[in-house]
């Protein structure tokens, strides 16, 4: 179906959704329940959903939590309008070591914040290394948001907002397949300390065979599985007063990857050891200053070795920090709310190798020991907003940011403007449109990482690309209806490709884009009942150069529910995400290749909780309810194999509260 067809489609369905809840919100009457109707992200400061002009949902921690996942990756994996991929459980992955979530089918083009400052490394947030009990609510804000806080938000934002007070509790869990759950949280005055242990069992076989490797001159074939792994957090707060507060954040994980035999003996051991320390100093006040000092710093190593010569390691180490402040202040009159900021930011990345000098090959020897770095980035950026009343209803806004980036590689500019418009209909809903440009910056690891089977490209430069939408919104007597239309073009996207000699690196050369429609709706039943539903149909393409064809990417629709029952001091939730008509790409002689996937997704949770006092609560949770053997989502040219998910599993934990 062409692009125009789509949104004549899709405008018919906005027309008739408005048209069938102004005819219901008037038929019944509802209890007012209250909604997380208030965000911080889309305009920078404190708004209602309903008078915000973009694609905005805000997730309590007690609503993630409800799916039964400890983490909020795999809280936000049920939610519509979010891809989620993965290879192994737990989380584990190769290179960037963990899952990923991303807004509008956009890879690597979804900006993760915490409290408001970007924590992304080399393009990776570790989004399952931040644990539920840390978390006060999750913003999303799709459609793109760099005009605010700069480079990948080409998909949109996610901004995760810690607890400025902790309660008193212990939670113990244990389950099949290894897994172990332990965490604290200590409210003490104006500290607060959050801490926990995750872990998880060795797996089997997760993939069919791959290919070959060389074992002692023979050729093997090799599978993917996964061994033990354990993540840690300690999140410590202080809240100074009203105004100030310093938080600290430390996340570890270690996990193994094996190839494996037929058989499921280990050919090949690669460790994996992430640490990643966030710390912020946050200071805000009723004359609308908002400024926020920040230290992020994170350290891997990941060392492998073949089985039958664990002497000779391959590995590698690298450390990669940042420095940042970011400083606003707000102007509020009767017709015009206006922002203006400023953020500095130094980078800096470090590298050192040994790599084999033949890939896949036990017997190969090692290459001398590489280093790279240290490299340095500096950016410099100056934002703002003006939003601006035409009339009692309507409101226009106009957003740029200014971005100087000064690195190693060399210099670049952007300037991002974005212009909205919204209309509130009456009290209770509101229709919008926003058109702005986003952009991403080449990442260290795409300028200068090398290996035997990746070469670095310094010459790389941005991505760059446009994000229009429209939708409508509506919230009362605890109904929530949203639905958007939206087109994402970006160009000189940085693709993963594998050149004639088998060596892979980056190039600009790839486009991509996407169109499409999202549906959400949540519904208070009552006190003790409500649901959620949730639909997306797209069509995302990319190409790899300037005059081939478009081909198909990730996948085209996705459907997603959830129901809650609370009653009497028990809790039952059940969480699915579906999807189908999905694609695996691959590259072959400069050309984007597609596989069809001909199975659909379906992942699905169910968590029941039951206070058995008011200081004690039994809880029991599983994943993949129905014990489904599906293939796991992929994304991107780089990733060339399929994983299986794993089979049902589930944890029986008790809560303590003091």
């Amino acid at each position: 179906m062409k692009l125009n067809g789509k949104i004549k489609v899709c405008s018919s369905i906005v027309l008739l959704s408005t048209s069938l809840l102004s005819t219901t919100v008037f038929a019944e009457e509802l209890p007012n329940f209250t909604l997380a109707g208030f965000n911080v992200t889309a305009q920078g400061y404190k708004k209602t959903n309903l008078e915000t002009a973009a694609d905005t949902v805000v997730y309590s921690a007690e609503n993630l939590k409800k799916t039964g996942a400890a983490d909020v990756l795999n809280a936000l994996k049920y939610k519509a309008g979010i891809y989620y991929t993965n290879m192994g459980p737990n989380d584990q992955n190769w290179i960037t070591g963990n899952s990923q979530v991303n807004l509008r089918g956009i890879d690597g083009g979804t900006l993760i914040l915490v409290n408001g400052v970007p924590v992304s490394f080399n393009n990776v947030s570790h989004l399952d290394m931040m644990n539920l009990d840390e978390v006060e609510r999750v913003e999303v804000v799709k459609g793109g948001g760099s005009v605010l806080y700069g480079s990948e938000a080409l998909g949109g934002v996610i901004n995760i907002i810690t607890k400025d007070e902790m309660k008193n509790t212990v939670h113990v869990a244990t389950g099949n397949q290894g897994q172990r759950n332990y965490s604290a949280t200590i409210g003490a005055g104006k500290l607060g300390i959050a801490a926990g242990r995750t872990k998880y069992g060795a797996t089997g076989n997760m993939t069919d065979s791959l290919g070959t490797k060389t074992i002692s001159g023979s050729k093997i074939p090799y599978y993917i599985g996964f061994g033990d792994s354990t993540k840690d957090y300690i999140n410590l707060n202080y809240k100074f007063n009203e105004n100030w507060k310093l938080t600290h954040i430390y996340n570890k994980k270690e996990y193994s990857t094996n190839y494996n035999d037929a058989a499921g003996n280990v050919l090949q051991h690669f460790m994996y050891d992430d640490t990643e320390n966030y710390t912020q100093l946050a200071y805000k006040d009723e004359n609308g200053w908002d400024s926020k000092l920040y230290y992020n710093s994170r350290k891997i190593e990941n060392p492998d070795y073949f089985t039958v010569n664990p002497s000779n390691l391959e590995w590698e180490k690298s450390t990669h920090k940042q420095y940042g402040i970011i400083n606003q202040k707000k102007w509020t009159s009767s017709i015009a709310t206006s922002l203006l900021g400023f953020s500095l930011k130094r980078e800096t990345y470090e590298n050192d190798n040994q790599k084999f000098a033949t890939y896949g090959n036990s017997s190969s020897a090692l290459k001398s020991e590489a280093h790279f770095g240290e490299y340095s980035l500096n950016e410099y950026s100056l934002f703002g907003s003006y939003d601006r009343k035409l009339s009692s209803l309507t409101n226009a806004i106009f957003s740029f940011r200014e971005d100087a980036f000064k690195s190693d590689a060399g210099d670049y500019n952007a300037f991002l403007p974005q212009f909205q418009i919204l209309t509130k209909l009456n009290g209770v809903s509101s229709l919008y449109a926003s058109v702005g440009k986003s952009f991403r910056m080449p990442t260290f690891r795409n300028l200068y990482y090398s290996s035997a089977i990746v070469k670095p490209n310094p010459d790389l430069k941005p991505e760059h690309g446009w994000n229009y939408e429209t939708g409508y919104k509506y919230e009362h007597n605890g109904k929530t209806f949203n639905v958007s239309l939206f087109k994402t073009e970006i160009e000189d996207q940085i693709v993963a490709v594998k050149g004639s000699d088998g060596v892979s690196y980056q190039t600009n050369a790839a486009q991509y884009k996407n169109a499409g429609l999202e549906v959400r709706y949540t519904q208070e039943v009552n006190k003790n009942l409500s649901y959620n539903l949730g639909a997306v149909l797209s069509d995302p393409q990319r190409i790899y150069k300037e005059g081939q064809d478009w081909q198909r990417t990730l996948g085209k629709y996705q459907i997603n529910g959830g129901i809650n029952y609370s009653n009497k001091g028990t809790d039952v939730s059940l969480n699915l995400s579906y999807w189908t008509d999905r694609v695996k790409n691959g590259v072959s002689s400069e050309t984007i290749t597609v596989t069809d996937i001909d199975s659909p997704l379906l992942i699905s949770s169910l968590h029941v909780g039951h206070k058995i006092n008011k200081n004690v609560e039994v809880t029991f949770n599983v994943e993949n309810l129905f014990n489904r053997k599906d293939i796991a989502n992929v994304g991107g040219t780089s990733n060339n194999n399929l994983y299986y998910t794993m089979g049902r599993t589930y944890v029986v934990g008790m809560n303590y509260s003091f």
